[in-house]
């Protein structure tokens, strides 16, 4: 009998989900680690509407020491409407890795890969982790084959005061402003590859996608009467975190030089390992058109409405293909890089050579 099983990860795992998260952070020259306190599933209803946690548990001990996740929703494919599911979140001990469990749990996966929910996945996997394109390419026997989809950049943009151009109006939502922001997703999202199908009840409302956004969160561009864009300023830090973990040698070394210098100059310091990265998801990056003019407006009124507050960033992602990336590399800052893959396997190569152009879209507070 093997030492190690795999299964479906409940709410009785949660305690162990939340510690594997916190023992293994992302490498960098800034190392992090992704935290989901108080309760893992908290804030698992923005994974999808679907969701599946795929677990390892070490039978001397009986902890999980390593999982997966597996989500599946609606998203508009060549414009129609389409399952499509998204693997996240693989995590392994560190002295757990080496043993073979990768291809085990990816046999436990394509197990439930069986009940035909979707035949393709989209995944990312962050530029120059080395050993996950590693393992995950490298073509071994029962993994999924792994199809390189673009570069997915995430900006980090600092608040600053913004001065809002003319001809356009841009204000807070509110409640009743659900029925035309989803008559503006329902327009511009198929223009988009796998833009979530979302519904009224993702918005403002308990257990929708968009957890804990507020309408004040939210702003919307109007042009003459007519919602021409919406973008949302997103905090997670109720039930998801992106706490350091540490820094490289140098830039460990100079932090306290940084920070002092950070306090004269009314800069960001970096945080003390253990403190989380305070910061809010651009979310819901629509414009009617991909107007330029409309898109940098929306992000500047959320960047002047960040100014003196707790957050210290908006983080916005786009893929390498949307029109809006022009725009938003213009702004500057902090640009941090996944690759977009489409997983399938056999049964799901006839819709992923069936792709159109359309730029693909991912939500980031999703991911």
């Amino acid at each position: 009998m093997s030492r190690f099983e795999f299964e479906l990860a409940g709410p009785a795992d949660e305690a162990d989900l939340r510690a594997v998260l916190a023992r293994t952070p992302m490498a960098g020259r800034v190392s992090v680690a992704f935290h989901r306190d108080p309760d893992y599933f908290a804030g698992a209803v923005t994974d999808g509407r679907f969701r599946q946690v795929i677990a390892c548990r070490d039978t001397e001990s009986r902890r999980i020491i390593g999982f997966g996740t597996r989500s599946v929703m609606d998203r508009y494919v060549n414009g129609e409407r389409r399952a499509i599911g998204y693997l996240g979140g693989l995590r392994v001990l560190e002295e757990y890795r080496n043993r073979g469990l990768v291809a085990r749990g990816f046999a436990y996966f394509r197990r439930q890969h069986a009940d035909g929910r979707t035949p393709l996945y989209l995944t990312t996997i962050a530029e120059g982790n080395t050993q996950a394109l590693e393992v995950l390419l490298g073509g071994r026997t029962g993994l999924p084959r792994y199809h390189f989809a673009g570069r997915y950049h995430t900006l980090a943009l600092r608040p600053a005061r913004f001065r809002l151009p003319g001809g356009l109006s841009v204000r807070s939502a509110q409640p009743e402003d659900v029925a035309p922001i989803m008559d503006l997703l329902k327009r511009e999202g198929p223009k988009r590859q796998f833009f979530p199908c979302y519904e009224v009840g993702d918005l403002f409302a308990p257990g929708g996608i968009f957890k804990d956004l507020a309408p004040e969160d939210v702003c919307l561009a109007w042009r003459g009467g007519e919602l021409v864009g919406v973008l949302a300023a997103w905090s997670q830090h109720g039930y998801k975190q992106s706490v350091v973990h540490g820094y490289d040698r140098l830039l460990g070394s100079l932090r306290p030089l940084y920070n002092a210098w950070s306090r004269l100059s009314g800069s960001t310091p970096l945080p003390a390992p253990g403190e989380p990265l305070r910061y809010r998801s651009a979310a819901l990056p629509v414009v009617a058109g991909s107007d330029a003019e409309v898109f940098a407006a929306l992000v500047g009124a959320l960047r002047d409405r960040l100014v003196g507050g707790p957050d210290r960033y908006l983080m916005l992602g786009l893929h390498e293909a949307d029109p809006l990336w022009e725009a938003a590399r213009r702004l500057g800052g902090a640009r941090y890089t996944t690759q977009l893959y489409l997983a399938c396997w056999d049964d799901g190569e006839v819709l992923w050579r069936g792709l159109d152009g359309r730029p693909p879209y991912l939500e980031l507070g999703c991911l």
